[in-house]
C-alpha cells in the first residue's frame, strides 16, 4: 500500500502542461455562418483559396451553420467565397490566428456595401497582416526580439486585429512579465470577449502573481466552453491539492477536469489513484479502465485495477488483468506482487506471502528483494535449503543492499 501511495504522489507531481494548440505557422479556424438576424445558415458551400501556395479547398456548413478549417500556413491570406443555398454569394479575405483556435462568425454583407472608410480600414488591415506575418516568420527563425517588434507594429497599424494581442500576451507570459501579459490579454478580451487564449493567459498570470480570486473567476469563464487546455489547468489544481495531502480537493478537481474534457486520460488515471487511496475500489476500476481505453500507456493504473479486483473478491477479473500485466509490464507486475507479499508477511500470513513472492519472481526472476523476502518465508517454515537458495540469490543480485548483511548473517547461522 505504501508503495502505491508513493507512486500516486510521484505521478501527480508530474503536473501536465497545457499543450500548444498548433505548431508555429499553422492555423485552426472554427467558423459560423449566420444571417442578418444571427440565425445559422445551413449548407453554405465555402470555397477557400490561396493562390500564393496553390491552396484550394471546399467545405460546407453543418446543421448549426458551423465549420472547421485547418491550414498549415497561417502566414498567408486566404480568400473565402460563401455560396448560401439561397441569396447572393459573397467573399471575404481571412488571415487565421496561428496562436490559438480562431473562432469567427461570418455573415452576408449588407445591401449598402462597404463604405470608403471600410475600404481604407481594409488597406490598413492588410499592412497589419503583413507585419504580423513577418513576426511569425521571425519566430520561426528564432528572432524573438524582432518578432516582438513586428507584432507591436501590427498592433499599432490595426488596433482591432486580435492576433498581435494574442501572441504578445503569450510572449510576456513566457518572459514572466505578468503585468504586460495581463494587459495584452485584457485588450484581446475587449475585442473578443470569449477568446480562450486570452483567458488562458490571464489565468496563468493571475496564478503566478498569487491573485487567487481573479484566477478562479477566470477559470470559471475558461471552463465554460470546455476544451483540453481548460481541463489541464483544473487537473493541475488537483495535482497541487494531492501534493499537499488534500485528497478531497484533489478528487473534486480531477472529477471536474474529466467532466470538462472526458478524453483527458490523465484525469481518469488520477481519479483511480485517489479512489484507491480512499479504498473505493469499484470507482477505481471504472476510472482505471476509462484511462486505459483512452491511453493504454497508463500502465501504472493497471496495478490499481488488478489490486481493486482482488480486494473486491473478483478473482476471475483479477487473473485477467494479471495476464495483461504479465504481457505488457512484467516489472510492474512484479512490484505489485511483491507489495502484496510484504503486506501478507507483515500480517503474519507466511503462506500467502510465499505465494505472492513466488509469483513476483515468475514475472521478474531478478527481483532481488522478492528473493530476500521469500528466503525469510522459508526461514519461518524451517526449510533451510530453500531459505539459503533465495538468500544467496538475493546477495548475488544486490550485494550492496542494506539487508545484504542480514542475509549473510542468517546463512552463516543456518550453517
Amino acid at each position: 500500500m505504501d508503495r502505491l501511495r508513493n507512486a500516486f504522489l510521484a505521478a501527480l507531481l508530474l503536473v501536465l502542461l497545457p499543450a500548444t494548440a498548433l505548431a508555429v505557422g499553422q492555423g485552426r479556424l472554427q467558423g459560423e455562418v449566420v444571417d442578418e438576424n444571427g440565425e445559422p445558415i445551413v449548407n453554405v458551400e465555402i470555397h477557400i483559396t490561396c493562390d500564393e501556395i496553390g491552396y484550394d479547398k471546399t467545405i460546407t456548413t453543418k446543421k448549426n451553420g458551423k465549420f472547421t478549417l485547418l491550414v498549415v500556413d497561417a502566414t498567408r491570406t486566404y480568400q473565402f467565397e460563401f455560396k448560401p443555398p439561397e441569396g447572393r454569394p459573397w467573399t471575404d479575405s481571412v488571415n487565421i490566428d496561428s496562436t490559438a483556435v480562431d473562432k469567427r462568425t461570418f455573415s452576408p454583407p449588407s445591401a449598402a456595401g462597404r463604405s470608403a472608410a471600410d475600404a481604407a480600414a481594409g488597406q490598413g488591415s492588410n499592412k497589419a497582416i503583413d507585419a504580423f506575418n513577418q513576426g511569425v516568420a521571425m519566430v520561426q527563425q528564432g528572432d524573438a526580439a524582432g518578432a516582438e517588434a513586428k507584432f507591436l507594429e501590427a498592433q499599432q497599424i490595426n488596433p482591432k486585429m486580435p492576433q498581435p494581442y494574442s501572441v504578445l500576451a503569450g510572449i510576456y507570459l513566457d518572459d514572466g512579465d505578468y503585468p504586460q501579459a495581463i494587459a495584452m490579454a485584457q485588450q484581446l478580451l475587449e475585442l473578443e470577449p470569449d477568446n480562450p487564449r486570452a483567458l488562458q493567459v490571464l489565468y496563468d498570470a493571475y496564478q503566478a502573481t498569487g491573485e487567487t480570486a481573479k484566477a478562479e473567476a477566470t477559470l470559471e469563464k475558461l471552463t465554460a466552453d470546455g476544451g483540453t487546455d481548460a481541463a489541464i489547468r483544473v487537473f493541475n489544481l488537483g495535482a497541487e491539492a494531492a501534493r499537499v495531502g488534500d485528497l478531497d480537493a484533489a478528487l473534486a478537481n480531477f472529477q471536474r477536469a474529466a467532466e470538462i474534457d472526458p478524453e483527458l486520460a490523465a484525469a481518469h488515471a488520477a481519479l483511480a489513484r485517489v479512489y484507491f487511496d480512499r479504498e473505493q475500489y469499484e470507482q477505481v476500476i471504472v476510472a482505471a479502465e476509462t484511462a486505459l481505453d483512452l491511453d493504454p500507456d497508463f500502465i501504472d493504473v493497471q496495478k490499481l485495477r488488478y489490486e481493486s479486483y482482488r480486494r473486491t473478491g473478483n478473482e476471475e477479473k483479477a487473473l485477467e488483468v494479471f495476464a495483461e500485466m504479465a504481457e505488457s509490464d512484467p516489472e510492474g507486475l512484479a512490484n505489485t506482487l511483491y507489495e502484496q507479499g510484504r503486506e501478507k508477511f507483515n500480517a503474519g500470513d507466511t503462506v500467502s506471502a510465499k505465494v505472492a513472492f513466488e509469483q513476483a519472481l515468475k514475472a521478474d526472476p531478478s527481483y532481488a528483494r522478492a528473493h530476500y523476502m521469500l528466503g525469510l518465508c522459508y526461514v519461518n517454515v524451517d526449510d533451510k535449503a530453500k531459505a539459503k537458495e533465495h538468500l544467496q540469490r538475493f546477495i548475488e543480485l544486490a550485494p550492496d543492499d542494506p539487508e545484504a548483511a542480514t542475509a549473510r548473517d542468517m546463512m552463516q547461522y543456518m550453517g
